[in-house]
């Protein structure tokens, strides 16, 4: 078996972790965080398979997400022992001056990306790709770190671009990726609403 035949089955298995991290999150139980750092090493040879080189760097920020996100999360879990809200679900109130400023640094990073990955050899055969990779990028990085503060509006963020990202992966072909995230959108949707329903905010500030 060569290389890129072991690849395109390593992609179902890189895929099955990160659904499994998906229901962990879902859940909101402390293993996805190892979890989504195995996926994030999985993927990362998925997408430089596939030359979505961005994407390939972020699974970098998204292992860092997991170990911040661990280690966040547990303290808040230590928190709660002994008081009414042990064992919920704790939703912080969306902060709109980081949800201002980490919007105007994704659209930034996204043209950054979009001009250096323009430039990388090969990048002209597929005018598309490089717009397709740093679209990814940024909008994962921008999810991933309002889910790591445990906004609730992440999960409409992750409904919208699932949808997008499910079909983008199918035009590249990656038909497992594109398969996950066409689950995804389904698990964003149970994921907003089991939040909303278990959910206990830090302060006195209802639903976005």
């Amino acid at each position: 078996m060569n290389w890129d035949v072991f690849l395109q089955y390593f992609e179902w298995f890189a895929a099955a972790v990160a659904l499994t991290y998906v229901i962990f999150q879902v859940l909101q139980k402390p293993l996805m965080w190892y979890l989504a750092i195995v996926a994030a090493v999985c993927y990362l040879l998925v997408y430089v398979h596939n030359g979505l080189y961005a994407m390939a760097g972020v699974q970098g920020y998204l292992i860092g997400a997991g170990i911040y996100g661990l280690i966040d999360w547990t303290r808040s879990k230590q928190r709660e022992i002994g008081t009414e809200n042990e064992g919920k679900i704790m939703i912080r109130p969306f902060e709109w001056k980081v949800g201002i400023v980490s919007i105007a640094l994704a659209v930034g990073v996204f043209f950054l990306l979009h001009y250096l990955l323009a430039k990388v050899p090969g990048a002209e055969s597929s005018s598309w790709r490089p717009w397709v990779d740093a679209l990814l990028a940024t909008n994962t990085v921008l999810a991933t770190f309002y889910t790591g503060r445990r906004y609730i509006i992440s999960w409409v963020m992750w409904f919208v671009f699932d949808i997008i990202a499910a079909i983008l992966y199918f035009k590249l072909g990656m038909i497992p990726t594109g398969i996950l995230f066409s689950i995804y959108v389904v698990t964003a949707v149970i994921g907003f609403f089991n939040w909303k329903r278990n959910g206990v905010w830090e302060e006195d500030h209802s639903v976005l």
